[in-house]
């Protein structure tokens, strides 16, 4: 069964708009300045001591206009499309869901979003983190690559030190994420994400043994891309691909953040 496309649907939303300046601006000393004294995000990628490429740094999700027919809590607000749905770049042919993950699909298009985990202050999981109008920080190191979320204040740990992935996991919200140098691309393998994490706020499904593989590059100062391969034959008949990108923070960093402070939505929900 083919994905419905998202003109049909609410996205129902309770992230609020990143506001620039959230610290007095400092500026991010691996970004060149220009004679301005402006960030040049076009510059040559940061390199490490070892020569590979170095993503540290604070990123927000490229947004785009909303699509024809989608809403948001928020009005008129650009969001990330692969946030709202991450087939936003495929063709029907490119998506077939297995039967049961297009039953619970439709289920949640025709809730519009009220049983998304965002929508009750639940975590939000990846890869959708990677897709959030929500900052987050990449701190890397040689055998280890933290990203801190501005969404909840979640953490999550990318382990570089040649461990083998775990053998049947507990599910988690974030997973249990190695990863592998591959020329200048890092490869993150992710496996034991929980079935309860919506893909999008679409609400496409995954099943218990998702095998997400991220591809990380950054092409030059200021932008990283985030290539997302979901492989999961209980879900889908086919992998499907798609890329986020995010541009370079380059004066700001991060606050914390908690969905449950002062969240009055769901009370109204019907």
């Amino acid at each position: 069964m083919k994905t419905a496309t998202t003109a049909t649907i609410l996205a129902a939303l309770i992230v609020g708009q990143y506001a620039h300046g959230q610290w007095a601006q400092f500026p991010d000393k691996s970004i060149p300045r220009t004679s301005t004294g402006e960030a040049d995000l076009t510059a040559p990628t940061p390199r490490t001591a070892d020569g590979t490429p170095d993503f540290s740094g604070v990123w927000l999700p490229d947004a785009d206009p909303l699509p024809a027919g989608v809403e948001s809590v928020e009005g008129d607000l650009p969001l990330p499309r692969h946030m709202i749905n991450i087939t936003a770049d495929l063709g029907p042919e490119d998506v077939e869901l297995t039967p049961w993950a297009a039953e619970l699909f439709n289920k949640r298009l025709g809730n519009r979003g009220i049983d998304a985990p965002l929508a009750h202050c639940k975590p939000t999981g990846i890869p959708l983190l990677n897709a959030i109008v929500l900052p987050y920080k990449i701190v890397q190191t040689p055998d280890l690559v933290v990203i801190l979320y501005e969404e909840n204040t979640i953490f999550r740990q990318i382990f570089l030190d040649d461990r083998e992935p775990v053998e049947d996991p507990l599910p988690r919200w974030m997973g249990y994420s190695t990863g592998r140098w591959d020329g200048a691309e890092l490869v993150v393998e992710t496996t034991g994400l929980t079935d309860e994490s919506w893909l999008d706020v679409m609400g496409h499904p995954h099943s218990g043994s998702l095998r997400l593989i991220e591809r990380f590059r950054r092409p030059d100062a200021g932008h990283l891309e985030i290539e997302t391969t979901i492989d999961d034959p209980g879900a889908y008949a086919q992998p499907v691909t798609y890329t986020v990108t995010a541009t370079a923070l380059s004066d700001d960093d991060l606050l914390e953040y908690f969905c449950t402070e002062n969240e009055k939505s769901s009370a109204h929900y019907q």
